[in-house]
C-alpha cells in the first residue's frame, strides 16, 4: 500500500537519494551529462533539499515503510509551482506517482486554483504522465521565459 506524508528535516538524506537515483535516468538522452550534473548539484544538494521541506511543500511516498517517491512545490511569482516529481526505478507505474500528484493537490492552500509545472519539451513519458493528470495549456504563468527546451503546463483545481 502507497501512503503519501508530509517531508521533515529527518527525510532530507532520503529525498536526496531519490533525486540523485532518479534524475540521472530521467533525463539520459534528453539533456547532457553536463546539465544531469549541474542540476544534481544545484536542485539535490543537502540545503536545497532541506530549503524545499521547510520553505515549500515537500511530500514523499512510503511503501512497506520505505520512502519510494517526492513531489516538492513552492511559489514562483504568486503561482503554485511543482518543482520536483520523482519516483524510484523499481516503484515506477505502480501508482506512486498518482498518489504523489494527488497528496500535492490535497496539500496546495485552499483557494489555489491552478498548479503549474515545467517540463523537457522532449520528455515524452513525463508529459504523457500529466496530460493523463489533468495537465494541459496554462492559461497565465509567471513571467519567466523558458526558451525552447522547457514549457509549461497547468491542472485547473
Amino acid at each position: 500500500m502507497i501512503s503519501v506524508r508530509r517531508a521533515v528535516v529527518d527525510d532530507v538524506a532520503v529525498v536526496r537519494e531519490i533525486g540523485l537515483t532518479t534524475w540521472p535516468v530521467a533525463y539520459a538522452g534528453l539533456v547532457s551529462a553536463e546539465f544531469i550534473s549541474d542540476g544534481l548539484a544545484q536542485w539535490w544538494s543537502p540545503a536545497a533539499v532541506e530549503r524545499g521541506i521547510t520553505q515549500g511543500i515537500t511530500l514523499v511516498a512510503v511503501v512497506d515503510e520505505h520512502l519510494v517517491g517526492m513531489v516538492g512545490l513552492g511559489q514562483e511569482a504568486g503561482f503554485w509551482v511543482m518543482w520536483k516529481l520523482y519516483v524510484l526505478p523499481g516503484y515506477q507505474r505502480l501508482g506512486v506517482g498518482k498518489a504523489l500528484l494527488d497528496g500535492a493537490i490535497e496539500a496546495l492552500p485552499v483557494g489555489t486554483e491552478q498548479l503549474l509545472l515545467d517540463v523537457l519539451v522532449g520528455n515524452e513519458q513525463a508529459i504523457r504522465f500529466y496530460r493523463k493528470n489533468g495537465f494541459g495549456e496554462p492559461r497565465s504563468t509567471p513571467d519567466r521565459d523558458l526558451g525552447d527546451e522547457l514549457i509549461w503546463m497547468a491542472r485547473e483545481l
